[in-house]
């Protein structure tokens, strides 16, 4: 959640992403995209961290345990599939 807080360890203690999983990826993009198009100040640009980060527990790069979706998961909202 946005409201955990995570402190700032240092090396080696690292912040890493845990229970991150392509339905969550999808939720956290379809809140995303409705907070875009609800609030017109906002530039409509979105960061997504990001593509290879395996040992941190964040990619969305394929891979054999969830293929493409988290790609899908963009595309499907992004694209409205």
């Amino acid at each position: 959640m946005q409201s955990d807080i995570h402190e700032p360890l240092g090396y080696p203690f690292t912040s890493v992403l845990v229970d991150n999983t392509p339905e969550h990826f999808k939720a956290s993009l379809e809140a995303v995209k409705k907070f875009l198009q609800e609030d017109a100040t906002t530039p409509p640009i979105v960061t997504i961290n990001s593509w290879n980060e395996w040992t941190e527990g964040s990619y969305i790069e394929p891979d054999t345990v969830h293929g493409m979706a988290y790609l899908e998961a963009i595309r499907d909202v992004i694209y409205g599939k």
